[in-house]
């Protein structure tokens, strides 16, 4: 038994020491995300629109990895939340194209989602928007608390390296909400 109390005189000095070590190199809040990756750049939020809108699908025909574009976007296209969760991504589609999911005879629970309009007619004006840092690695800090599923944007940006004509990524460098949601 004499042994046992020895042992335990060791044992409580080594554990607190542990906890101590643990506690030390978890940091502090304020130290969390200090390359950036954790918070949206400040000036990504704009108080004005940014001029020389063009529509998604004339960007998909022509638009070059680098080139500067404006678009007015929803949020939304396909998905009940267009909005990635945890990242600076979301989908977006041209607010030029109709929304038949906003008629008055229709009662859509998401109308963001585009669902009563044709499969043809939204994916030639769907978009991706990323938020990314210096290296082009999308932000790992979600846009819900800043836009919503059916808010409509203008947005400035660079596109992103191209995979077909079929595909559009914007990596924003200016975000203005025009309107928060549909309804």
């Amino acid at each position: 038994m004499k042994r046992l109390n020895n042992l335990h005189w060791l044992v409580l000095p080594v554990l607190a020491l542990g906890c101590i070590i643990l506690i030390g190199c978890g940091g502090s809040d304020t130290d969390a995300g200090t390359d950036d990756g954790g918070v949206l750049p400040e000036g990504l939020f704009l108080t004005t629109a940014p001029q020389g809108i063009s529509a998604v699908k004339d960007l998909k025909g022509s638009a070059q990895e680098g080139d500067e574009v404006v678009v007015r976007v929803v949020v939304g296209g396909t998905e009940a939340d267009p909005l990635v969760q945890g990242r600076a991504s979301a989908q977006i589609i041209d607010a030029g194209l109709d929304n038949h999911c906003l008629s008055e005879d229709d009662h859509c629970e998401k109308p963001w989602d585009y669902c009563c309009t044709a499969k043809e007619d939204k994916f030639p004006q769907m978009a991706t928007l990323n938020v990314t840092d210096g290296q082009g690695k999308i932000l790992p800090v979600g846009l819900d608390s800043k836009i919503q599923p059916g808010s409509t944007l203008v947005v400035k940006g660079l596109v992103a390296s191209r995979v077909n004509q079929e595909t559009l990524t914007i990596n924003a460098t200016g975000i203005f909400v025009e309107k928060m949601t549909l309804k």
